[in-house]
């Protein structure tokens, strides 16, 4: 039987692709995607250039998007939520302006992203491996969960272009190792610089650059050579996003290191356990979480190395002492690659960086156990590495493919759902550009509401949501007055990780007053943890003048406040 040519080979490996990730490509508009199509329709209540769609919250926006209700009373003043992504907002404004708000030619769009960065990602691998082990390593890594979010999520398309010249820049590095060439220098440097103009995810591929130096053997002359096409762009991007204030500070959900060094150092450990299970078994987002006990993640991920890190080394013992380099450079560059996403909530998304470290190791050991140099022994480690590379290819080649196509399949039911949800209060609440929109509760979708409510993203005149949690009671104190009564566990908000608007270090008091335009909220009592269970909320028009709705898992049903003297409790 004839071997397929490489570009067969990765043209066959595209369409199953297209066939595993098509509900992700099908799904509508997710998350930051409605804030992104309101910042290009020019309804976002402060003005974005095509190369801010990123810049989500800067201190000189607070009060505008508190004031109209974007952001909750709660909100840490100091909350700052911007991204340094000028190339990947360039991208989106153009999908706009050629393709209007239709979803399906946007994700197109980022499936070809997606091709681009499995062809850079086959030919490090073939620079580097024999063809089985390359050919392996590109469909583990083609297939892997990490790639379900982008392609569902349009604002997360960031992350394949930034990795995608990445790639192409690690790949002309090695030319510059080897050959030492001007030519590859200027290549990697401009490709480098793309992946930073790209997003923050270039970051992780210093793991991979500094690995690469601290394991191969070259002169100090060569080494500089080699490091600039990569430093010299860091240290631009770094010092500009500095600069210009760029970065995140007051939220739970992103932690940044230079901003929060203390929330980031707590956090790591969990995150990166979190994400190291997830990237050798090929979970999705739900399995483990920072919700999860933390006894429960560490005593899988010593089971996980316990079972792998003997065939590991085993199967990297057996290569060629160059294929053993250069995979144990990859390997220590996918671990150093976790550092940087740390700051965030731990995602398979967070991976693809890793996974082009990772996926070939899991290669490796595939190919020791499958095509052994010698007749196995089938007992002691020999028995092991059998057992380490079917849980491996189970992992990757059933479980992960599997979990990638059900994601995809989670996201273009859930965003698609959303559309009818939203069109049926769309038709129920009629024109709010002049009226106030409260949400009793929400869990999640609550906080993109406003700017899917108009097709052109614009958000009601005033958009209040009074709390995020599963269950509240809603008291009646007066004509203009609620409290609401959250329950011992959960309170009024989420605390650390699962608050997007404060950070897990903020505490508030009884008796503590925010006062945000339209409403007072005075906190009545507080959680042990800092939060607050309940509180009364003073609105400064009658209560029967705003449309009241609140956040069910089947929609936004209408949350009618009770009469006076009288409660009623909401629930999902």
């Amino acid at each position: 039987m004839p071997r397929l040519s490489p570009a067969a080979a990765l043209t066959l490996l595209s369409l199953v692709g297209a066939v595993i990730f098509a509900p992700a490509v099908l799904s509508n508009y997710l998350l930051d995607d409605y804030l992104h199509a309101s910042m290009l329709h020019g309804t976002f209540p402060v003005e974005r250039s095509a190369f801010e769609l990123y810049d989500f919250v800067n201190p000189t926006d607070f009060e505008v998007l508190q004031g109209r209700g974007l952001l909750p009373w709660w909100s840490d003043p100091g909350l700052t939520i911007r991204f340094m992504r000028p190339l990947s907002s360039a991208l989106l404004w153009l999908d706009h302006r050629v393709f209007g708000d239709a979803p399906l030619p946007q994700h197109l769009h980022s499936f070809l992203w997606w091709v681009a960065v499995v062809v850079a990602a086959n030919a490090l691998f073939r620079r580097s491996f024999r063809p089985r082990i390359a050919w392996m390593a590109t469909v583990i890594f083609a297939l892997a969960p990490c790639h379900a979010i982008p392609l569902a999520w349009l604002a997360n398309r960031e992350a394949l272009v930034s990795l995608t010249f990445g790639l192409v820049g690690i790949v002309a590095l090695l030319r510059v190792r080897e050959a030492g060439q001007w030519r590859d220098a200027a290549l990697a440097c401009v490709c480098f610089s793309l992946s930073f103009l790209a997003g923050e995810y270039a970051i992780s591929l210093a793991g991979f650059v500094f690995a690469h130096e601290l394991l191969k053997k070259a002169t100090w002359q060569r080494r500089a050579f080699t490091l600039v096409p990569f430093v010299v762009p860091a240290i631009v991007y770094l010092g500009v996003r500095s600069a210009r204030g760029y970065g995140s500070s007051g939220s739970g959900f992103y932690t940044d290191p230079l901003h929060d060094p203390i929330a980031f150092i707590e956090g790591a450990p969990r995150r990166a356990a979190i994400l190291l299970i997830d990237a050798w078994l090929g979970l999705d987002q739900n399995t483990l979480t920072v919700a999860s006990s933390p006894w429960w993640v560490a005593i899988i991920l010593v089971a996980l190395v316990g079972i792998l890190i003997l065939p590991i080394r085993a199967s990297l013992k057996a290569l060629p002492e160059g294929e053993r380099l250069t995979a144990l450079w990859l390997l220590l560059g996918a671990c150093l690659a976790l550092v940087p996403v740390l700051a965030v909530v731990p995602s398979p998304r967070l991976l693809g960086a890793s996974m082009v470290g990772f996926s070939p190791v899991i290669a490796i050991v595939l190919h020791h156990a499958w095509f052994p140099s010698k007749r196995p022994t089938r007992r002691g480690l020999d028995e092991m590495t059998t057992l380490a590379a079917m849980v491996l290819a189970f992992a990757h080649f059933v479980h992960g493919p599997g979990v990638s196509f059900l994601m995809g399949l989670g996201f273009y039911e859930s965003t698609w759902r959303y559309v009818g949800v939203v069109e049926e209060l769309r038709n129920r609440l009629g024109d709010v550009s002049e009226r106030e929109v409260v949400a009793m509760r929400v869990m999640g979708g609550g906080f993109f509401l406003p700017f899917s409510l108009e097709a052109n993203g614009r958000p009601p005149a005033y958009f209040r949501i009074l709390c995020h949690a599963g269950h509240v009671l809603v008291l009646r104190r007066g004509p203009r007055a609620l409290e609401l009564l959250g329950t011992e566990e959960n309170g009024l908000y989420p605390a650390g990780d699962g608050n997007l608007f404060l950070d897990s270090h903020h505490r508030v008091e009884v008796g503590q007053i925010f006062v945000v335009p339209g409403m007072t909220v005075t906190v009545l009592e507080v959680l042990p943890d800092g939060r607050p269970r309940s509180a009364r909320f003073d609105f400064e028009r009658d209560l029967e003048e705003a449309h009241w709705l609140h956040e069910a898992a089947y929609g936004f049903p209408v949350a009618t406040p009770p009469e006076e003297g009288f409660g009623t409790p909401f629930d999902p």
